[in-house]
């Protein structure tokens, strides 16, 4: 998410937003912006995952800066994960699948509410969504926390994660933060997009999870308009123009949809490359469909919110569940027969609205322990 009014400094991640929901929908607010791989079967074991992690930085803080630098080497595949049971057999765990996205964790009430989020059983896995916050050490710090918390991770990145930020000393652009981002989480032992697809074994499995990174190709174009150009007119002429236009770099690639269609058919190889036996459940921070962008008070913000080429991903990739945020629209709604779940936190002045401590973590699999 990231809405920029075009009147504002787009270098401030602080600069006030509008966005909202047309009225029907359920939450309206004004909003401040502060290869083939093989499928990986994780088996979560409390004793090797503590006993098997790399070292923490010392006092719980960002590596250094010469540490992230030195992840700029080119992202390969798979690494050798530190889960699984001593013994290599599979066992069906008794935790949930939750997921979480919109962190948004440069906000004091969001990272006390990070702070408290804590699984029910030793088995439980948490999805990230996306858009933990803007500065990468502070992604570094809340993964890392979570990965302490919970068996498994699964992250994806969101547009926040990918900004080249003024304030923030990682200075990397496009496709070598995202690299960077995907090695601090490797450190972390948290799984990304790049790695193998792990199988939940819990409730509701075995399902294959799989992370996804597609951004998006502004085909999700403002009413009226027929070319990107002319939706992007039609977004600045209203005032709602996303920070990604300031921030998310696209290198080396010429423009962010050539990014997006360079992850599409990667992607795509990937899920083909997936156990057919198996069910899914796709992740990703963009929506796969175009329906949930309906109830944008501000119906121009869609054009950066995904892409028509993966509308029918959840039914051709057999998806009993699609987890999404980046909208700040939490709720469960269904499409082609598949539930699909905005999981985000949001922003304050947004969760304030909706009255009460917001509880962001939601269960995807599994059952109440």
């Amino acid at each position: 998410m990231g809405v920029q009014p075009v009147v504002r400094d787009a270098g401030r991640a602080e600069a006030e937003q509008r966005r909202g929901v047309r009225p029907g929908g359920e939450v309206s607010g004004e909003v401040v912006e502060s290869t083939q791989h093989r499928v990986h079967t994780v088996v979560p074991s409390v004793r090797s995952r503590r006993s098997s992690r790399p070292a923490l930085h010392a006092a719980g803080v960002a590596a250094p800066l010469p540490g992230i630098l030195a992840r700029l080497t080119p992202v390969a595949q798979a690494p050798v994960y530190p889960f699984g049971s001593d013994n290599g057999k599979i066992d069906r765990v008794t935790g949930s699948l939750f997921a979480v996205s919109d962190l948004h964790v440069s906000y004091a009430e969001n990272r006390r509410i990070v702070d408290g989020l804590r699984p029910e059983t030793a088995d439980d896995w948490l999805i990230v969504a996306g858009d933990v916050g803007e500065l990468f050490g502070a992604v570094e710090e809340t993964l890392r926390q979570l990965r302490d918390r919970f068996a498994t991770v699964v992250w994806v990145p969101g547009n926040h994660e990918l900004w080249t930020h003024p304030s923030d000393p990682v200075t990397l652009r496009g496709r070598n933060r995202y690299d960077a981002l995907v090695r601090m989480c490797r450190d972390n032992g948290v799984l990304t997009p790049e790695d193998d697809y792990p199988v939940w074994y819990g409730e509701g499995g075995p399902v294959t999870v799989a992370p996804l990174f597609q951004l998006y190709d502004y085909s999700f174009r403002a009413p009226g308009t027929s070319t990107k150009e002319e939706s992007l007119r039609r977004a600045y002429d209203a005032g709602v123009v996303c920070t990604d236009e300031m921030l998310l770099h696209p290198d080396p690639y010429p423009d962010r949809e050539s990014w997006c269609w360079a992850r599409l058919a990667e992607t795509e190889r990937r899920l083909a490359a997936t156990d057919p036996a198996l069910p899914t459940v796709l992740v990703s921070h963009w929506p796969l469909v175009r329906e949930p962008t309906d109830v944008l008070w501000y119906p121009e913000f869609a054009q950066w919110c995904g892409t028509e080429r993966t509308a029918d991903w959840h039914v051709r990739h057999r998806a009993v569940v699609a987890v999404y945020g980046h909208l700040h629209i939490p709720r469960t709604t269904h499409h082609d027969g598949v539930r699909f779940e905005e999981v985000s936190l949001g922003y304050p002045r947004e969760w304030g609205r909706r009255g009460g401590e917001p509880k962001p973590m939601r269960r995807i699999l599994g059952v109440a322990s």
